[in-house]
């Protein structure tokens, strides 16, 4: 995946507080970089899963449902849950607007608090949202209960980022300043996954905050793993 200038690269947000998302929901897709970091790592599951047509998925932090809207046509249905009902509302208006309602659903979800979702999935997928996840493994466990045997977890996410540039503005943020990628491969096995692979996925620009002007470039990567 190439590089993607993204201002504000958490398009797919699972927050402790979503406050924040809630207040930016109504103007989050009219930045183009949103719209085109979703339909570059829509392009990178397509390449890497094989998808046949015929799946159930579960997309955890599913944001404004860019992701999803854009896999819509490889898949048999999408579940897009998200914890903010702003981010939740509009996914919901998106897909409305795409005529896919009949493939694509909502359900505002924070999976490591709430029920799980009625029935089983084949594939889970999420970008950029587990990082503001403060209990990682907790949520992994419960993803590996949802799925099938032989079913998959696919997640992009930021790599590990010490400086914690990243979310150097948010005053309020509380989670994972980016992942070590070897020690998220333990984790996903450590969850029950099998067959865990971890590859380059491109890298986010983002304008800093605070005393660090100017942009900054983030590597991400993809994580995928069986049941």
């Amino acid at each position: 995946m190439s590089r993607i200038d993204h201002d504000h690269a958490d398009s797919h947000a699972v927050p402790t507080g979503h406050g924040h998302f809630d207040a930016a929901a109504s103007t989050w897709d009219a930045d183009p970089a949103k719209i085109e970091r979703a339909h570059a790592t829509a392009g990178l599951l397509r390449d890497t899963l094989a998808l046949d047509g015929t799946e159930r998925v579960l997309e955890i932090g599913g944001g404004t449902g860019q992701l999803s809207l854009a896999l819509a046509d490889h898949v048999a249905s999408v579940l897009v849950t998200d914890a903010s009902p702003g981010m939740v509302d509009v996914a919901r208006a998106n897909i409305e607007q795409a005529g896919l309602s009949h493939r694509l659903t909502t359900q505002q979800l924070d999976l490591v608090t709430d029920p799980a979702p009625e029935g089983s999935f084949d594939g889970v997928w999420s970008a950029l949202a587990l990082h503001h996840v403060q209990e990682v493994d907790l949520l992994l466990e419960r993803v590996k209960t949802l799925l099938v045997p032989g079913g998959w977890v696919a997640i992009v996410e930021l790599d590990d980022d010490r400086t914690g540039a990243f979310h150097a503005h948010h005053d309020d943020f509380t989670g994972h300043d980016g992942f070590d990628r070897e020690s998220f491969a333990d984790r996903l096995r450590a969850s029950g996954f099998r067959d865990v692979t971890v590859t380059d996925a491109g890298s986010v620009e983002k304008e800093l905050g605070g005393d660090d002007q100017g942009r900054g470039t983030f590597a991400t990567f993809l994580a995928v793993g069986r049941a």
